[in-house]
């Protein structure tokens, strides 16, 4: 179990901000924890000084760098998902290193395209990358992870792409994490991988480093993948003052070969539709954290950073070329095309915030305030390279590379926020928060071909939140809130948002009209209490109306543009109980989540193509369609058995309900089936500081797909590329979950546990 006297950043869905112990106390929705005496929690994603747990309205949920070990998750999505009632994991990529992530109906994902709604902090630095708001959970150390909360709602403290939650992450050190650490791990899917970590310290200076080398096969064809992280962080201590440098280096190789076919499918369950799919990632990050107490009621606390991120991608693709005659089918023919894209992101910023605790009047009081700025700046390029199909549908070159698209994007956003509690009573305790963004977005065209692309956006919005939480008795809390949140349109939207001049993704960027930003706006309202002292529970209400909801509308063969929409909803329900006895710890967690177009819309329609005039050039999308690629039914189940003190037995089902697919919009056609996944794990202590690990995922082997999409099928049944015959039939393309895997591995462990 992780320290109960730690202090962690965190937020509240409605306004405040909570940390980690809170609520793991209070809303078990990962793991029960045993209840310290007094718990105080974090604030902001700067660690200030603190917030007691019954000030804190919102279910936040929480888990530490003990859950992570004990359910031996390969990295922090593939644990949320397990965990966490509102997070849902498509595999679109078919790579546990590029998952889409939801919570609530908004994402967090890797891939261009998707409409970002979660951000994203490690140790008080947002890490959505600037030029999309893409996360690359890859770039992530699993084996860095001390804490993570996750905070639902539009916080506006958090700034920018709050819609719908926060993540905040934070890092071990010397001190929190000492001794040695170390694991290897092989199994199906030619898996393998090595990590160690080693930290201590020694008077007023400690450290902490570690690093991961993880490499696979892939379950599906030519899809080998291989992950290399590295992380440490130095740290000095005295007369109240804390001093942190820490840098993380990645350079991984991620195939995600994701959707096929289901025509395709049916022959050949591990096939992919077209390949190469490659993204390369390669990351320096560098962060500087200070924290110095004026006084014990008093703190100020900063940090500046500077991120380097280079990402080159290639993707063998196939192109529906008509010959420049839409009515004559003979000259229609599908041909193959290679892209590659190379992106250098610099990432600089710093904030620096102060939090006072005294009295206004004669009540108990506590104020934060800060301020801070981030610069990011992308250098952009596409090329493009004909080619020949293999008979498999990958792709040979037949010719040279051209230089497609060169840009330059910048943005800056500034920021500064306040977050007041104020104790009404001893049980009652009013919160109220606010923040100013502004944000300047820059492109330029560096081929000097296409002046129209350079461009110059402003944004700037005030957002409030405010919530109360009501202690009835000591073990039953009401709270509830208001609040907003704003995000801004990325270079790569406000670049590709023409419908008649889709764009590729990755982006091939246009001259476009401008986008409006998107405003969340809140409300969260629940109960929270404990029956004895085992048993904890929880029930929460909310709903999210976003205005002006930037979406990215396909054209087919990965090609689209982003609009947007007028409004669109997600609200629900989440229930949470867990209980924890001698030898056996259980929870349950049960989410609704209702995402809907709040307003009728023309979308336009991913399968209309000027050579099939049967298909309608846009879908009628009313008010109340569900938004595709968004179960609305999740369930939960997770426990850990103990027969013995050196034997531990768990595992988790998860279920998920049907989808709509995407391109289906409107709701008119039959949904992807939903699917339960059994998951079981052990691990036998053999010897002191020693452990035997094994897991066993999809336990019956389930056959199902995570999330689908409406597309054509450029291949006949030999794999042939199809030829005077239009642009082929429509097909629901789908992404096929990973079938049966068993892995073992061996963990030794000499100091703190």
């Amino acid at each position: 179990m992780a320290s109960t006297g730690r202090i962690t950043s965190a937020g509240a869905a409605t306004l405040l901000l909570a940390a980690s112990n809170i609520a793991r106390a209070q809303v078990p929705a990962l793991e029960p924890k045993e209840l310290p005496a007094v718990t105080i929690i974090g604030t902001t994603p700067l660690q200030g000084l603190g917030t007691p747990r019954d000030q804190v309205p919102a279910n936040v949920q929480s888990t530490s760098d003990a859950d992570i070990r004990r359910q031996q998750s390969l990295n922090l999505a593939d644990h949320l998902n397990r965990n966490v009632g509102s997070v849902f994991i498509n595999e679109a990529q078919s790579n546990p290193f590029q998952p889409d992530v939801t919570f609530r109906g908004f994402a967090a994902s890797p891939l261009l395209g998707n409409a970002i709604g979660v951000s994203v902090f490690v140790d008080g630095v947002r890490v959505n990358e600037s030029f999309g708001d893409t996360v690359f959970w890859d770039l992530i150390p699993t084996f860095a992870i001390s804490t993570a909360d996750l905070i639902p709602g539009s916080n506006p403290v958090f700034g920018l792409n709050t819609l719908g939650a926060a993540l905040s992450v934070r890092t071990k050190s010397g001190r929190s994490a000492p001794g040695v650490d170390a694991e290897i791990g092989a199994g199906s899917f030619g898996r393998r991988s090595a990590q160690a970590t080693i930290g201590g310290a020694s008077g007023s200076l400690d450290g902490f480093a570690g690093a991961q080398i993880y490499e696979e096969n892939g379950w599906r064809d030519r899809s080998p993948s291989r992950v290399r992280q590295l992380f440490g962080k130095g740290g000095w201590r005295a007369s109240g003052t804390a001093v942190d440098i820490s840098y993380t280096h990645a350079s991984n190789t991620l195939i995600g070969n994701g959707l096929v076919p289901e025509s395709i499918l049916q022959r050949r369950r591990e096939a992919v539709y077209t390949y190469p799919d490659e993204t390369k990632p390669e990351l320096n990050f560098v962060n500087a954290t200070l924290r110095h107490e004026l006084s014990a009621n008093a703190v100020i606390s900063g940090n500046a950073y500077h991120r380097l991120l280079k990402i080159n991608t290639f993707n063998g693709d196939a192109e529906f070329e008509d010959g420049g005659t839409p009515l004559d089918l003979t000259d229609d023919e599908y041909e193959a095309e290679n892209r590659v894209t190379r992106t250098t992101q610099r990432t600089t910023g710093a904030a620096i915030q102060f939090a006072l605790a005294g009295t206004l009047g004669k009540r108990k009081n506590q104020l934060t305030v800060g301020l801070g700025q981030d610069r990011g700046r992308a250098d952009f390029s596409q090329l493009e390279q004909p080619a020949n199909f293999t008979p498999d549908r990958g792709t040979t070159p037949d010719g040279d590379f051209a230089l497609r698209t060169r840009v330059l994007g910048k943005n800056v956003y500034d920021g500064i926020y306040l977050t007041d509690t104020l104790a009404l009573s001893e049980r009652l305790h009013l919160t109220f928060a606010g923040r100013y963004n502004r944000a300047k977005v820059e492109i330029s065209d560096l081929t000097g071909l296409e002046p129209a692309l350079n461009g110059s956006h402003r944004f700037s919005r005030f957002n409030p939140a405010i919530g109360a939480t009501w202690a009835v008795v000591p073990r039953l809390t009401l709270f509830g809130g208001y609040n907003e949140g704003f995000r801004v349109p990325t270079p790569v939207e406000l670049t590709c948002a023409d419908p008649s001049a889709p764009c590729s993704l990755p982006v091939a960027f246009i001259a476009d009209p401008p986008l409006k930003p998107v405003v969340a706006k809140s409300f969260e309202v629940g109960v929270r209490g404990r029956v004895a002292h085992s048993l904890a529970w929880n029930v929460t209400g909310y709903r999210s109306d976003l205005n002006d909801d930037i979406l990215f509308t396909s054209v087919g063969a990965g090609l689209g543009f982003f609009a947007n929409v007028p409004k669109t909803r997600r609200q629900g329900i989440e229930l949470g109980l867990a209980a924890k006895s001698s030898g056996f710890d259980w929870s349950a967690n049960y989410a609704y989540v209702d995402a809907t177009f709040a307003s009728s819309v023309q979308l336009f329609n991913p399968l209309a193509i000027d050579a099939d005039p049967a298909q309608p050039a846009t879908i009628a999308v009313s008010a109340g369609d569900r938004l595709p690629a968004i179960p609305a039914h999740r369930l939960k189940l997770g426990g850990d058995y103990r027969p013995a003190e050196a034997l531990s037995l768990g595992g988790s089902v998860l279920y998920a309900s049907s989808q709509y697919l995407r391109g289906d919009e409107s709701n008119r056609l039959a949904q992807l089936p939903g699917y339960t996944i059994v998951n079981l794990r052990g691990e036998y202590r053999f010897a002191k500081g020693w452990r035997l690990l094994a897991k066993i995922d999809n336990v019956f082997d389930r056959k199902y797909s995570s999330i689908g999409a409406l597309n054509r099928n450029g291949f006949d049944a030999a794999s042939q590329p199809l030829g005077g015959v239009g642009p082929g039939p429509v097909e629901r393309f789908v992404s096929p979950g990973a079938p049966r895997g068993f892995w073992v591995g061996i963990a030794y462990r000499l100091g703190s546990d």
